[in-house]
C-alpha cells in the first residue's frame, strides 16, 4: 500500500473514530476527547491512536483501551475494509510517532 493511500486511510479512521468516541454514552469520559493522529501498521493489523482529553488524559486512555472492542466493532460497521486494526489508545505523542 502506498504512503499516500496509507495516509488516507489514517485520517478517515482517525475521523470515523473522533465520531465513535463522541457517541459513547460512558458518564466517565470528559466531555471533549481529540482523536489527534492515527498510524497505522503496514499489514493495517494494528492502530497506535493518540487522542488528548481536557482532564484525566491517563484514565480517559484507560477507558478507552478498555473499550477497543466496542469501538472496533463501531469502526467495522463504519467503514468495508478486509481488516479493522486492532487499537491501542495513548496519551503521549511519542508512543505513537
Amino acid at each position: 500500500m502506498s504512503q499516500k493511500t496509507l495516509g488516507r486511510l489514517e485520517l478517515r479512521i482517525a475521523r470515523i473514530l473522533s465520531e465513535i468516541i463522541h457517541d459513547m454514552k460512558d458518564p466517565r469520559l470528559p466531555v471533549v476527547i481529540t482523536v489527534e493522529k492515527v498510524r497505522l501498521s503496514a499489514d493495517l493489523s494494528h492502530a497506535r491512536v493518540l487522542v488528548s482529553a481536557i482532564e484525566r488524559a491517563d484514565e480517559t486512555v484507560s477507558l478507552l483501551n478498555r473499550a477497543h472492542r466496542y469501538i472496533q466493532d463501531e469502526l467495522a460497521h463504519s467503514m468495508i475494509i478486509r481488516r479493522i486494526p486492532r487499537l491501542q489508545f495513548y496519551a503521549d505523542p511519542r508512543e505513537v510517532l
